[in-house]
């Protein structure tokens, strides 16, 4: 799995590159079919923005988080992502599992 950073108008600094790549640990343990992933930091006057494009298997997860302090536009994303592979891995995950294993007929 490649994890590429980048900023626009902002310094990725050490502390920056290993706050993400500390939190998308967490993210990488629900999902093991992430092939690659890109972080875009940027500023805009006032603003921080954060995007992250996730590549799966099968899908492509975007999301995007701004405010005014990068740590924290930087949690609030990975929420936001963590939720998104959550919900694409109850999506993808087989349902109907234990019904054929325990199936009584009755005549």
């Amino acid at each position: 799995m490649d994890i590429v950073i980048t900023g626009h108008n902002i310094e990725i600094t050490e502390a920056l590159e290993n706050l993400i790549h500390e939190k998308f640990k967490k993210i990488a343990r629900h999902f093991e079919n992430i092939t690659n992933v890109t972080f875009l930091l940027k500023t805009d006057k006032k603003d921080h923005i954060a995007e992250c494009k996730l590549h799966l298997m099968h899908n492509e997860i975007f999301s995007e988080a701004s405010g005014s302090d990068m740590y924290a536009v930087i949690d609030d994303l990975m929420h936001k992502v963590d939720r998104q592979v959550i919900k694409i891995k109850e999506k993808t995950k087989d349902h109907h599992q234990s019904e054929g294993v325990e199936r009584k007929h009755n005549f």
